[in-house]
């Protein structure tokens, strides 16, 4: 399951209701695979799909007709009896097992529409998965930007008292206040960052506006990529799209069969009685066939022909576009794990050693101002690109399982 992958646990409290249970992280996607806009819309497709059941394999292709009518005799001599009528049914009737055509096709239908329904849960899934992550990168952004805060005013603050001291000009206190008013700006966008991903999540999972939000928990780096011809398997076997369209070739098939069962010629039948003028009262019943002359469903058998190669490409084209995804994906994914791992253990321990350094120089007065703003610029570009780094890792990750099938049971 998804959730055995991530190293932490997020609980998210809905806000829809004061004493809403805390949720983990698999309660999260669960409630994305059925209450996302997306999903819930393709669960209204499967119900209709499966109200195409209802009526499917009458074998009356129309209502059978009651028929009547009234005679009487106009010619003179009146002759007993004067009156006389005609009372009787008639109705067509399928032979070819058509019915049965038409409730294979339903049920086939109906599991297109399934399939559809797994590639949107499959989706929202995504979405729901990315979303949280990107909360949390967020929250962390958010988090350093703070950090980055204290220094500037700490080096503000130092830098305003050596002023007073004569140690330093005016020029050095507008660079302080200066670097102190940008990591300032650059806490509010990283606040705006955190309330637009919090909103993008609050989409997928359904949830109002100003539904409460928290996602509690370390934000791990994500777990090594599997072997990339296993992942081709198993995307070959899970990936919801292929399904989708084996479900769409299937229906086609059932279609085309209906067509032809609805194309064999049809029975009709006639029973009643007769008592015309001056004769006797008389029952018939008689058989009928409809020659297919003209009308075999030739029309809709082309286009469903014509359907039916189309879907046959379209499968042949999802085929390599999964290997090709599954392959791609895995590389860049692969890619940005070594670039994390030099990002988390060299580059970020690195800059906050130089920037301690430079600080604790710079108030012993072995360093000037400018160098000090330019280490702590330093290791704000670190911090913020790995940060930047550890989100595109999680994103490949989460494209990596969708593209290799592993978000689907």
């Amino acid at each position: 399951m998804v959730a055995g992958r991530l190293s932490f646990v997020i609980v998210i409290a809905a806000g829809l209701a004061a004493n809403a249970a805390p949720w983990s992280l698999s309660e999260v996607i669960e409630r994305a695979s059925t209450t996302a806009p997306e999903v819930q819309l393709a669960g209204r497709v499967l119900q209709e799909a499966e109200a195409t059941r209802v009526g499917a394999g009458v074998f009356l292709p129309s209502n059978p007709r009651l028929f009547a009518d009234y005679r009487r005799l106009a010619s003179p001599p009146p002759v007993d009896p004067l009156n006389g009528y005609n009372l009787g049914v008639d109705g067509t009737v399928e032979v070819s097992g058509a019915g049965w055509a038409r409730l294979d096709e339903a049920e086939r239908r109906v599991a297109l529409a399934r399939s559809e329904l797994e590639t949107a849960q499959s989706y929202a899934r995504v979405r729901a998965w990315r979303g949280f992550i990107e909360v949390k990168v967020a929250a962390q952004r958010v988090a350093s930007t703070e950090a980055a805060l204290v220094i500037a005013a700490r080096v503000e603050a130092a830098t305003r008292e050596r002023q007073k001291n004569g140690v330093v000009g005016e020029p050095d206190v507008l660079a302080a206040s200066l670097e102190h008013t940008t990591v300032r700006v650059q806490l509010e966008d990283a606040r705006r960052t955190l309330q637009a991903a919090s909103a993008g999540l609050r989409q997928v999972l359904d949830l109002d506006a100003d539904a409460a939000l928290e996602l509690v928990g370390e934000l791990a780096s994500p777990p090594p990529g599997g072997e990339e011809e296993a992942l081709v398997q198993r995307a070959l076997e899970k990936r919801p799209e292929l399904a989708s369209v084996k479900a769409r070739l299937s229906l086609l098939e059932a279609t085309d069969s209906r067509l032809v069962r609805e194309a064999f010629p049809h029975v009709t039948f006639n029973l009643g009685f007769d008592a015309a003028p001056a004769s006797p009262v008389f029952g018939y019943a008689g058989l009928g066939i409809h020659l297919p002359v003209a009308q075999r469903n030739q029309g809709p058998r082309a286009v469903n022909q014509a359907q039916l190669e189309t879907e046959r490409v379209r499968l042949e084209t999802e085929l390599r576009r999964a290997r090709r995804e599954v392959a791609s994906t895995r590389r860049s994914y692969l890619a940005r794990l070594t670039q994390l791992q030099l990002l988390s253990n060299d580059a970020v321990p690195a800059a906050e050693r130089f920037e301690q350094l430079v600080e604790e120089g710079w108030t012993a007065g072995r360093f000037d101002l400018f160098r000090l703003t330019s280490a702590t610029r330093d290791l704000n570009r670190v911090r913020r690109e790995r940060l930047e780094t550890l989100l595109a890792a999680w994103t490949d990750f989460i494209e990596l399982e969708r593209a290799s099938g592993g978000l689907n049971p």
